[in-house]
């Protein structure tokens, strides 16, 4: 049996260079993409995600909940 953990996958975000150092600090588990960011869903709700990129001047164009396969 395979084996999934949701993720938000957020896309085409806009902000300064400083409101994104401070997002990688608070979200340690934050995955690159090619158009965005994947945060793991496991420990909060995708509602505090979206309010940190709020506080950091972030935005991001859509949003997205997928389950991601589990590595390992």
């Amino acid at each position: 049996m395979s084996r999934s953990r949701p993720v938000l996958r957020l896309f085409l975000l806009a902000g300064s260079r400083a409101g994104f150092e401070r997002l990688r600090a608070s979200l340690t588990d934050l995955t690159p993409t090619p158009l965005g960011l994947e945060i793991p869903l496991e420990d909060r709700a995708p509602e505090e995600i979206l309010a940190l990129l709020l506080r950091h001047g972030i935005t991001a164009r859509a949003t997205r909940i997928v389950d991601r396969p589990c590595s390992g």
